[in-house]
């Protein structure tokens, strides 16, 4: 397995059992490029793990993104036990609301504005599984 992989959208790193997901400044996202992203997580690992999305301001290009389901398609819910977005503008936090409204997830989602909020947030549901696992 790798822990580092590059998409033509994203860096991707796998980090204490959470795949950080570190979207380009400049890189317009589309329906490709995310399915992309989506599709090559297991390259990183197989096991159970969390996912931080790290989205830059103005990053989104094409409104058909808001359409697809690419966790779904790629079945995420085997995989992800949580996903945190982390937004850098207010625009990027309102279209990730509207986005997982209308897509949503088998497992907790949540959108932050703070990468440490994030980050905490992520070790509370990684810590929630652990015990759940160990009972």
């Amino acid at each position: 397995m790798e822990d580092r992989i590059s998409t033509r959208l994203a860096d991707m790193v796998l980090a204490d059992r959470v795949i950080e997901v570190h979207y380009r400044p400049g890189a317009d996202l589309d329906v490709d490029g995310l399915m992309e992203v989506q599709s090559r997580r297991k390259e990183l690992t197989t096991d159970r793990c969390g996912m931080i999305a790290f989205f830059q301001p103005g990053t989104l290009g094409d409104l058909r993104v808001l359409e697809t389901d690419f966790f779904k398609l790629t079945n995420a819910n085997e995989q992800l036990i949580a996903l945190a977005i982390v937004c850098q503008d207010q625009f990027g936090d309102a279209m990730s609301s509207i986005y997982y409204s209308y897509n949503p997830q088998t497992f907790p989602t949540r959108i932050f504005l703070s990468e440490a909020e994030a980050r905490k947030w992520m070790k509370e549901r990684l810590a929630e599984e652990d015990r759940g696992r160990s009972t």
